[in-house]
């Protein structure tokens, strides 16, 4: 979490330092979960053209498709694809068609703080338990009726037989503002269990039963770090840097996983992506799979206010596309398949001045 600090602060800084009138500053600003790697590559283009300087405002998905949608920033970034309505609404405000192309993809990492438990003694999570806790929906079993509320809950302690958890309430940290993280999450829980789009619904925030809320992910990864009996959701490379322990998640296969370089990119492996690259995975059939991954998009205009901007951006998408994907499995993130690339960077290509 330092690391992503001081990556923050010293592009504060870059953008804050005085340069010449060549110099061509993008504000953009969105979702935190591609945050850590969207400054790496920020900082990087910047080096190789100091020209040329983006600045990235990592607010959550909400507000950075707000932003982009009013005129306020030239890119916009989110983890839940735009719906049909709201890439009207931002057509109409900005008068230009948009596109939204994805850049990367990752994991949703669920994270927990228990003292006294082995650190390399990952806890363990099955659906069912998950999807009981956050719905608190009463369940029977030869300890009576009851909803889940602690740790040492025994439909969690028979997942650990040969591991002592502590009598710890389970405290839930999510997200306070729209997010396309939240996005993600509910999109699996609800492709696990029909009961949670039904009572909670998918979306970028929703009404949640248990739980406190923190703003961004590094405001989540924080509260984890500070409660224990935490558990709380942040996307996988911000989750290794902030060195948060990691839970063992069933899949659909009925596999205990946590989210991995290979483990992530299995769950995307074979997987379609339709041609509005509006795709979705909630919940992936590989048997080797973490079953909470989600692309990322880019939302921007095809048409810019003048040819140095349209050139900027073109420029900074493509380092993104070319360059840029040899940094992302260094960050926890999953690069894209060549053939989305290819069909990405078709899109780039004709935005215009």
């Amino acid at each position: 979490m330092l690391r992503f600090a001081a990556i923050c602060c010293l592009l504060t800084l870059l953008s804050g330092c005085a340069g010449g009138e060549e110099t061509l500053t993008v504000q953009a600003s969105g979702a935190t979960f591609p945050a850590p790697l969207y400054q790496r590559w920020f900082l990087e283009l910047y080096k190789a053209n100091s020209t040329l300087r983006i600045n990235y405002q990592a607010v959550g998905s909400g507000a950075g498709i707000r932003q982009f949608s009013e005129g306020l920033t030239l890119l916009g970034a989110s983890d839940a694809p735009l719906k049909d309505d709201e890439i009207h609404l931002a057509e109409q405000r900005l008068g230009t068609p948009i596109f939204q192309v994805p850049l990367t993809a990752g994991a949703i990492a669920l994270c927990y703080n228990l003292p006294g438990v082995p650190a390399d003694r990952p806890v363990r999570l099955s659906r069912q338990v998950l999807l009981d806790y956050l719905l608190q929906s009463p369940v029977v079993d030869g300890n009576g009726e009851r909803t889940i509320t602690h740790w040492d809950d025994p439909l969690i302690q028979q997942l650990h037989p040969d591991l002592v958890l502590p009598h710890l309430p389970i405290t839930w940290i999510r997200r306070s503002e729209g997010s396309g993280s939240t996005y993600a999450l509910t999109s699996h829980l609800a492709a696990v269990r029909p009961e949670w789009r039904r009572e909670i619904g998918v979306n970028k925030s929703v009404n949640w039963r248990v739980g406190i809320g923190a703003k961004g992910t590094d405001g989540v990864a924080a509260l984890i770090e500070q409660t224990p009996g935490a558990l709380g959701y942040v996307e996988y490379g911000f989750a290794e840097l902030a060195r948060l322990r990691l839970i063992a998640l069933e899949n659909r296969s009925g596999s205990f996983v946590t989210p991995s370089a290979s483990s992530n990119a299995a769950a995307l492996r074979g997987v379609p992506v339709p041609d509005d690259f509006r795709v979705a995975v909630p919940d992936p059939a590989a048997p080797d799979a973490y079953p909470i991954v989600t692309y990322t998009w880019v939302i921007g205009r095809k048409r810019y206010p003048d040819e140095r901007t349209a050139v900027a951006i073109r420029q900074t998408l493509r380092y993104a596309l070319d360059e840029g994907q040899h940094l992302s499995a260094s960050l926890g993130y999953i690069p894209l398949p060549a053939e989305v690339i290819k069909r990405v960077h078709k899109v780039i290509n004709e935005i215009e001045p």
